[in-house]
C-alpha cells in the first residue's frame, strides 16, 4: 500500500506493489522522524506526504486519551507507522479486499499480521491507563475494553469513524498459522528504563509502590472451627462446670473423705458458710413465735439507718395522701397541667440528619463543607424495570416502551406549579439533563432508534459506550444501567435502571420545587405504572429523594393506632390483675373490680409522658418519633409494676385482718413499699439520664424524656396514686360499685383466698428452685447463656436496614430488593483537599498521578493502589484526578488548548499594572493562535504556576468536553475546583471515584471506614487536609463509634444501679449481685440479637438501656425483700418470691 486514493468523505490507500521509494521532501522526512522516530530518519518508506499527513490526524484523536502513559503513546505510534509506513511493509501485511476510485485501484480489507511479542507489550502498556473525567479506562475507548492484545487490535481495526479504521483490517490469531511474517518488534514497556518511556503508577501498575497490609486484610485467629474468643469462653464455661462438678461430687461422703485426705481442705467446715452476707445492718431478733409478713413496718428485724429513715418519711407522706385525697390530686393535676403548657411549642423532628447524626460530627461538618463550597449531592430518581418472565429485558417492544415512559416523565407537569423535568433536572454541559439510561445510547430520541438493527447496536454501544454519548455527552456504562448478567454479558441483562437526576440546592425554594415535581410524579404517572397493559409481564420499582422520609411518616401515622390498641389492651389487663376477684358473685365482682384504679394508673402514667415531653419541648427542641412512640410503653411497664406492687401490699395487709383504717393501712403499705419503689426509679431515672452524655439527638433527647417521664411517674404513683388507692378502698369497703361509686349495692362478704399466682409461688416455684440440685443446674445453665452470649456479642452486626422501618406495603420495598440485586454501581465518593494550592508545582506533584515527576506516595497513585484491593478499600472505578486532566490539556500534541495573545491595561489610584490576557482560539480559523504552552514538558517543570496556572484554568474549565477533545473541564469537572483568583490559591477541590456495589449494611459501613482510613493516611503522609465524603457517610459515621457508646451508655448506667442499690440496700454485696444479674440479662438480649439477626444502631441502642432500666426493675424489689427478711438464706428467698415476686410476675406479663 502506498499512496492516498480515496476521497474526502472514504479514505483509501493505494494498492501498490513496488518496492519502497525514498522520502521525496525533508518536510516529509521530518513528519515522518517525528511521528513515527529515528528508525525512519534515513532510508526508504512505504507511504507518501499525504498518507502520513492522514495518519498524523487519525492519531491524534487517541493522543489525549492515551498519552497520559509515554510507553503506550510509542507503541501506538509503531503499531501504526509500521503498518502504513514500513518499507517492509509486505511481509506482514496482505491486501484482501480492493475497490476503485476512479481509475485507482484502492484498498478497502487487509490483514495485518501482528506478533504475541509485540502486541503482549502493546496491551500491557496500555491496559491501565485511566480517563480520569469519565472514571473509566483509555482501553475502553481505543480497544473497545478488550481483555487481551488481539481484542485490542481487532477492535482498532474495525472499520468505523472517529478512532475506527478507514477501512477493514483483521489481525489473523496466533492459533492460524504464519502465512506471512508476523510484526514482531520490541516495544516499550510502561516501566521501562528509559524515564522517557516510563508510565507514572495511575498507568503502569509495575511502577507502583507496595501499600501496607490493612488490618481488614490480617487472617481471623481460629482454633479449629471455632474463632480465638469463642473457644476461650466454651473452654472457661468447660472449666466452671468441671470445677462445680469436682465440689458436688466431694459432697459425697466417701469421696469427699478421700479428697480431703489428698489435699488437706475440710469442705464439711465451709459447708454452711454463706456467699451471701448483709452489710450494714443490724443483728436479727429470733422469735420464733413471731408470725412475720415480708416488709412489715411493725416488724422489721434487720435495721439499716437509711432504710428506716425511707420507710418513715413513706408512712407519713402515705398517710397525708390518704387524709387528704382530693387536695393531693388537685394539686398533682395543677402541676402535671403547668408543666404541660410546654406543648403549645410542641414539634416533630423529621430530618434524619437532625435526628442521627450528632452536631458535633465530623462527617456532618464535612458534609457541610462539601455543600457550601461545591453544589450539594444531586437528587436521584430512580428505576428498576425488571423482566419477570424468562428471557432478557432488552427487546423492542420493552424498548419502545421506555422511549415513551421516559417521554411521558420529561414532559409531565407538577401538579402544583407546572414544573418540568427540564426546570428541576441537573445538567452539568449545557441544557441536557441528565438521565442515565439505556435510550441514551439513541440520545433518548425514539427516532433514533431503529427496529430492525436495535440489537446490532445496542450490542456495540455496551462494549464501547464512547461512540453512543447520550445528549449530556457522558459515557454510559453498561453496569449503571443495566443489571442482573453475569460477566460482561449485557445483552442477557434481566433489567434496566433508569435514573432521572435533579440538581440539588441549600437553597429551600429550589429543594421545595425539586420535591413538588418528585411527588406529582409518584402521584401522575409512577403509582400506576405497574398497571399498564404495555408493562405485562415486567415489575416497575421505582424511588425518588423524598420517598424515604414521605414513607416514614406515612409508617409512624399508621403506628398511632397499633399504640392506641396496645394501651388499651394493657389498660384492661392492668384493671383485671389488680382485682382480688374472692367471689363469683356479681355484685361482689362488681364490687371488687379495679377498672376504676386502672384508670387512674393508666392516666398517671399518660400525665407522666405529657409532663416529660412538655418541659421538654418548653426548651424548644424537638420531639423524635422514639419518644412518642417507645417512652409511653416504658413509663407503662415501670409504672404498672409499682402499682401492682402497691396494691398487692395493700391486699395482704387486708389479709391480716388487723384492726386498722383505710387511712393507716395505706400509710403502712407506702411506707413499707416506698422504699423499694424509690430504689427501682431512681435507678432507671439516673439510668437513662446518663443517656444525655450520647451526643446523638435521637438518643439524648430520648433519653432526657425517658428520665423526666419515670421520674414524674415515680412522684405521681406515691402521691396521686396513693390518693386514688385510698378512695378506691372506702368505694370498696362501702360496697360502692367500681367506676360508678354513686350506686351502693348489697354485696356478700369477701371470702379470705390467696390469690393463684401467689399460690403457685409459694408451693411449686420456690420449693423446686431452692432445691439444692436445682439450684446447681439453673446455675450452670444461666452461666452457660451467659458464656454463649458472650461469645456471641462480638458477631453482633451493625446497621439499619431501611425496609424494617418502612411499612410492609410500601413500594419502596421492593425497590430496595431490586436495588440489592441489579445495581452494579457503588455510590461515587469524593476525596476533598482543603487548604492546598493547586498552583504551587510541589502541591501539583503530591496530587497527581499521571506525570512521572510526581510524588511516589502523591493522591493519585496511593488511590490507584487502593482501587487494586477493592475488598478491603471498596472503591470499584479510576480517581477522576482533575489536575492530571488539566495538565495533559495543555499538552500541544494534544490538540485542545490554543490561544491568542492580548495585551490588557489596568489602572488604579495607587499603581499601574500590566498583564496578559488569554482568549481560546481555533487554530484553523485563526492563523494567529498558537499553543498555549509550547515548552509542555512530562518533567513538570515548565508546567503553570501562579496566576498563570489560574488563567488557563479559567480557560478549561469552561470548555465542554467534545470528540476533539475529551479533556475539556466543564462537564466532568465544573463544580470540582473553587478558586481564589484574588489570593492566588484554590480554597478546596474534590476527586471523585465510585465505592464497588455494597450489596448489605456492613458494607456500607465497612466502605465508610475504608475511604477514612485512606483519607486519614493521605493527610497524614502528605502534609494536607483531605476528608472523604459520600452521601450515606453522614449516617454511617455513628457505626464507627457507636459499640464503643453503647458500652460507655450500658457501663455507666450499671455502675450507676450498683451504686444506688448498694446505697439504699445498706449491702455492697446485695449491690453486686443486683449488677451481675442486670449484666447477664443484658448480655443474653445482645446473644440473643445475634442469633435474630438484629443489628445493633441507635434504636436497638435505645431498646437495650431499656433493657437495664427493665432489668433493675426485677431485680431490685426480690433484692430488697431479701434484705429486710429474716431467717436462713433460703427463707429469705422463698418469703421475696412469693410477697414481691408475684407482683413482679404479674408486670413481667404485662411486658
Amino acid at each position: 500500500m502506498r499512496g492516498d486514493c480515496g476521497g474526502i468523505f472514504s479514505p483509501a490507500n493505494c494498492v501498490y506493489n513496488e518496492p519502497a521509494v525514498q522520502p521525496e521532501t525533508d518536510s516529509f522526512r521530518k513528519l515522518l522522524v517525528d511521528t513515527c522516530g529515528a528508525e525512519y530518519a534515513t532510508g526508504p518508506a512505504c507511504c507518501d506526504e499525504s498518507q502520513i499527513q492522514k495518519l498524523v490526524n487519525q492519531v491524534q484523536m487517541a493522543k489525549p486519551i492515551v498519552a497520559s502513559c509515554p510507553a503506550c503513546w510509542s507503541n501506538f505510534l509503531q503499531f501504526w507507522c509500521a503498518f502504513t509506513c514500513s518499507p517492509n511493509q509486505s511481509t506482514f501485511v496482505n491486501v484482501t479486499g480492493t475497490g476503485t476510485q476512479g481509475d485507482k485501484l484502492t484498498v478497502s480489507q487487509t490483514d495485518y499480521w501482528v506478533g504475541d511479542n509485540f502486541g503482549t507489550q502493546f496491551y500491557d502498556s496500555c491496559k491501565d491507563i485511566k480517563f480520569g473525567s469519565s472514571n473509566g479506562y483509555a482501553m475502553d475507548f481505543i480497544g473497545g475494553g478488550a481483555k487481551d492484545w488481539h481484542g485490542m487490535v481487532t477492535y482498532m481495526g474495525t472499520k468505523r469513524l472517529g478512532l475506527g479504521s478507514p477501512f477493514q483490517i483483521d489481525f489473523p490469531p496466533l492459533d492460524a498459522g504464519d502465512a506471512l511474517t508476523r510484526y514482531d518488534d520490541n516495544g516499550k514497556s510502561c516501566n521501562d528504563s528509559d524515564p522517557a518511556y516510563r508510565c507514572a503508577c495511575v498507568d503502569c501498575e509495575a511502577t507502583c509502590p507496595v501499600l501496607e497490609p490493612t488490618p481488614g486484610e490480617a487472617p481471623e485467629c481460629q482454633v479449629g472451627l471455632l474463632n480465638c474468643w469463642t473457644f476461650a469462653m466454651v473452654t472457661t464455661y468447660g472449666l466452671i462446670v468441671l470445677v462445680v462438678l469436682v465440689l458436688v461430687l466431694t459432697r459425697h461422703h466417701r469421696i469427699g473423705v478421700w479428697l480431703q485426705k489428698c489435699i488437706g481442705y475440710d469442705w464439711i467446715r465451709e459447708e454452711n458458710r454463706g456467699l451471701y452476707e448483709p452489710l450494714a445492718l443490724e443483728e436479727e431478733e429470733d422469735d420464733g413465735s413471731e408470725i412475720e409478713n415480708l416488709l412489715d413496718p411493725d416488724h422489721v428485724p434487720r435495721q439499716y439507718w437509711l432504710n428506716s429513715r425511707l420507710q418513715g418519711w413513706f408512712y407519713r407522706q402515705g398517710l397525708f395522701c390518704a387524709r387528704h385525697p382530693w387536695l393531693v390530686i388537685i394539686l398533682g393535676l395543677c402541676a402535671v397541667s403547668l408543666c404541660s403548657a410546654g406543648w403549645t411549642r410542641f414539634s416533630v423532628e423529621r430530618d434524619p440528619i437532625h435526628l442521627w447524626v450528632s452536631p458535633s460530627s465530623r462527617a456532618l461538618a464535612e458534609k457541610e463543607h462539601f455543600d457550601k463550597n461545591f453544589t450539594p449531592f444531586y437528587r436521584a430518581t430512580q428505576l428498576f424495570i425488571v423482566n419477570e418472565e424468562p428471557g432478557p429485558i432488552a427487546s423492542q417492544d420493552h424498548l419502545k416502551n421506555l422511549f415513551k415512559l421516559e417521554r411521558e416523565i420529561r414532559h409531565m407537569r407538577s401538579n402544583e406549579h407546572g414544573y418540568v423535568f427540564q426546570d428541576v433536572c441537573f445538567h452539568p454541559n449545557g441544557d441536557a439533563c441528565v438521565v442515565q439510561s439505556v435510550t441514551g445510547y439513541w440520545q433518548g430520541d425514539i427516532d433514533n432508534f431503529d427496529p430492525e438493527y436495535w440489537n446490532e447496536d445496542l450490542q456495540n454501544c455496551v462494549e464501547q459506550p464512547s461512540d453512543c454519548l447520550p445528549d449530556f455527552q457522558m459515557p454510559l456504562k453498561p453496569s449503571m444501567i443495566l443489571g442482573g448478567y453475569e460477566g460482561s454479558e449485557f445483552m442477557s441483562a434481566k433489567a434496566f435502571v433508569v435514573t432521572f437526576v435533579l440538581a440539588n440546592s441549600l437553597e429551600t425554594e429550589a429543594v421545595a420545587k425539586a420535591e413538588e415535581w418528585e411527588k406529582s410524579l409518584i402521584h401522575n404517572i409512577l403509582s400506576k405504572v405497574n398497571d399498564r397493559p404495555e408493562w405485562k409481564g415486567v415489575r416497575v420499582t421505582y424511588s425518588t429523594e423524598s420517598s424515604l422520609e414521605t414513607e416514614l411518616n406515612k409508617s409512624s401515622n399508621t403506628d398511632a393506632l397499633t399504640i392506641i390498641i396496645s394501651y388499651l389492651v394493657m389498660f384492661v389487663y392492668a384493671s383485671v390483675s389488680l382485682g382480688r376477684f374472692r367471689s363469683w358473685n356479681l355484685r361482689r365482682l362488681l364490687v371488687d373490680s379495679k377498672f376504676g384504679l386502672g384508670i387512674c394508673g393508666i392516666l398517671i402514667v399518660i400525665f407522666s409522658v405529657s409532663t416529660a415531653v412538655g418541659l421538654f419541648s418548653l426548651t424548644g427542641k424537638k420531639t423524635t418519633l422514639i419518644i412518642a412512640e417507645v417512652i409511653p410503653f416504658l413509663v407503662l411497664a415501670v409504672g404498672v409494676d409499682n402499682i401492682f406492687i402497691l396494691c398487692h401490699e395493700y391486699a395482704r395487709r387486708e389479709d391480716m385482718g388487723e384492726d386498722e383504717s383505710v387511712e393507716e393501712r395505706i400509710a403502712r403499705t407506702l411506707g413499707k413499699m416506698g422504699p423499694s419503689i424509690l430504689l427501682s426509679s431512681l435507678s432507671e431515672t439516673i439510668a437513662f439520664g446518663l443517656g444525655m452524655l450520647v451526643t446523638m439527638p435521637a438518643v439524648s433527647s430520648f433519653a432526657i424524656v425517658a428520665s423526666i417521664a419515670i421520674f414524674v411517674d415515680f412522684i405521681l404513683q406515691v402521691t396521686c396514686f396513693v390518693s386514688c388507692m385510698a378512695l378506691d378502698a372506702k368505694r370498696a369497703d362501702s360496697n360502692r360499685l367500681d367506676c360508678v361509686p354513686c350506686v351502693r349495692i348489697r354485696a356478700p362478704e369477701p371470702l379470705e383466698k390467696e390469690g393463684w399466682l401467689s399460690t403457685l409461688v409459694r408451693v411449686y416455684y420456690v420449693p423446686t428452685i431452692l432445691n439444692r440440685q436445682v439450684r446447681y443446674v439453673i446455675c450452670l445453665l444461666f452461666l452457660g447463656l451467659f458464656m454463649l452470649g458472650l461469645a456471641m456479642v462480638p458477631e453482633l452486626p451493625l446497621g439499619l436496614d431501611q425496609r424494617i422501618a418502612l411499612p410492609s406495603d410500601s413500594y419502596l420495598v421492593p425497590y430496595f430488593n431490586d436495588l440489592d440485586v441489579y445495581l452494579n454501581t457503588g455510590p461515587p465518593v469524593y476525596f476533598v483537599v482543603r487548604n492546598a494550592n493547586m498552583t504551587d508545582r510541589e502541591v501539583q506533584k503530591k496530587i497527581c498521578g499521571r506525570f512521572a515527576a510526581c510524588d511516589p506516595t502523591s493522591m493519585g497513585t496511593i488511590l490507584e493502589q487502593e482501587r487494586k484491593r477493592p475488598k478491603v478499600s471498596y472503591i470499584g472505578e479510576p480517581t477522576s484526578v482533575w489536575v492530571d486532566d488539566f495538565l495533559h490539556w495543555l499538552d500541544p500534541t494534544v490538540g485542545c488548548c490554543h490561544r491568542k495573545e492580548q495585551t490588557s491595561l489596568y489602572f488604579d489610584t495607587l499603581e499601574r499594572e500590566y498583564r496578559r490576557g488569554f482568549e481560546m482560539c481555533d487554530p484553523d480559523f485563526d492563523r494567529k493562535c498558537v499553543d498555549c504552552l509550547p515548552d509542555w514538558s512530562p518533567s513538570m517543570e515548565t508546567l503553570p504556576e501562579g496566576k498563570e496556572f489560574l488563567e488557563f484554568f479559567d480557560m478549561w474549565i469552561d470548555m465542554p468536553p467534545d470528540e476533539n477533545c475529551p479533556l475539556g473541564g466543564k462537564a466532568a469537572y465544573g463544580d470540582a475546583i473553587a478558586v481564589n483568583h484574588e489570593r492566588v490559591t484554590t480554597v478546596t477541590s474534590h476527586f471523585r471515584t465510585f465505592h464497588t456495589p455494597l450489596r448489605t449494611q456492613q458494607d456500607f459501613i465497612a466502605a465508610q471506614a475504608s475511604a477514612r482510613r485512606i483519607s486519614d493516611n493521605l493527610s497524614d503522609s502528605l502534609g494536607i487536609s483531605v476528608y472523604p465524603y459520600s452521601v450515606f457517610y453522614v449516617f454511617f459515621e455513628q457505626y464507627s463509634y457507636i459499640a464503643m457508646m453503647a458500652l460507655e451508655l450500658l457501663g455507666l448506667a450499671i455502675l450507676s444501679i450498683f451504686i444506688i442499690t448498694s446505697t439504699l440496700l445498706g449491702s455492697m454485696r446485695s449491690g453486686i449481685i443486683v449488677m451481675l444479674v442486670v449484666i447477664m440479662i443484658l448480655i443474653d438480649v445482645m446473644g440473643v440479637m445475634t442469633l435474630w439477626g438484629v443489628s445493633l444502631n441507635a434504636v436497638s441502642l435505645v431498646n437495650l438501656v431499656i433493657c437495664v432500666g427493665i432489668s433493675v426493675e426485677f431485680c431490685c424489689h426480690i433484692a430488697r425483700g431479701f434484705m429486710v427478711s429474716s431467717g436462713s438464706r433460703e427463707e429469705r428467698a422463698g418469703k421475696s418470691m412469693v410477697d414481691v415476686g408475684s407482683s413482679v410476675s404479674h408486670f413481667s406479663r404485662l411486658d
